[in-house]
């Protein structure tokens, strides 16, 4: 699943747009009162906004454009300095002062931007965690109840996997975990949601997928997995729950239920096996 995980308040080239008022309407009032009053906190102010909404390249863009709005207003309020190259060397200064707040604010960005990804993704095979997992099915469902679309969950155990925990060791058993998030992400669109929800439990979420369309990624899923359990001579098997609502229901924990019974039903009856109903 290749989901955003955060996205800005409002678009890039809206705050652009704005960022660019504001450093004309600070150069305006920088140019109207004159060289007595300072207003270069105020530029601080499109510079923060864009390089914060809209990333480095074009806070660096509003930096250059409020060190040279700033230039100009000195140059057009100051009738006489005792050098020439004086307001050339307080624009760098400047520049340099803005630059740093922008690369500053855009670190920070980044680091937070990891933080809530890293918050969201199951540390061992790179899949969305359940946490992650729930905050996107909500959102889908919802879209599904709003375009009255169709929404297909899929629930996968792993069986027999204690068994290479038990003969294999706990690192060949992490390393098979990892084969089995990467294959199922690879057997989906870049859009479904592939998810660890726990020990050896998985899920996928295909939004818009009617019973129809499922049959033959979960087919290719069942299938590679296999192939793969096979040719790393692993004893484990893979039983699969998958439910297409057509109507969606109350909840996403109705359809994690519905899903997991299903699951259920297939290992009962003997494992490895793929178990679809429409409700």
């Amino acid at each position: 699943m290749q989901k955003q995980i955060a996205n800005p308040s409002i678009p890039a080239w809206t705050a652009f747009v704005i960022g660019l008022g504001l450093i004309a309407f600070f150069g305006s009032l920088d140019y109207i009162t004159g060289a007595e009053l300072a207003f270069s906190i105020f530029y601080l102010i499109p510079i923060s906004l864009v390089t914060w909404q809209a990333g480095y390249r074009h806070g660096l863009a509003m930096v250059l454009l409020a060190s040279a709005t700033w230039l100009i207003s000195d140059i057009l309020t100051h009738d006489e300095y005792s050098n020439a190259l004086i307001p050339y060397w307080n624009a760098s200064v400047r520049f340099g002062f803005f630059m740093i707040v922008c690369y500053m604010l855009n670190s920070l960005r980044q680091a937070m931007e990891r933080e809530k990804e890293t918050a969201r993704t199951d540390s061992l095979t790179g899949a969305c965690n359940s946490r992650a997992f729930m905050e996107f099915a909500e959102q889908e469902l919802e879209r599904s109840r709003r375009d009255r679309k169709p929404l297909t969950l899929a629930y996968l155990d792993c069986d027999n996997f204690k068994t290479v925990n038990d003969t294999l060791g706990h690192n060949m058993g992490n390393t098979l975990l990892i084969e089995v998030a990467q294959i199922m992400k690879s057997c989906v669109r870049p859009y479904d949601i592939v998810a660890r929800l726990g020990g050896d439990e998985f899920a996928v979420l295909f939004p818009g997928l009617d019973a129809k369309e499922c049959r033959a990624p979960l087919e290719r899923l069942q299938s590679e997995l296999n192939a793969s359990m096979q040719f790393n001579k692993w004893p484990v098997s893979f039983s699969i729950g998958a439910v297409t609502f057509s109507h969606p229901p109350s909840s996403m924990n109705d359809m994690i239920k519905a899903a997991d019974a299903l699951m259920y039903e297939v290992k009962n009856g003997g494992k490895n096996g793929v178990l679809h109903q429409t409700v």
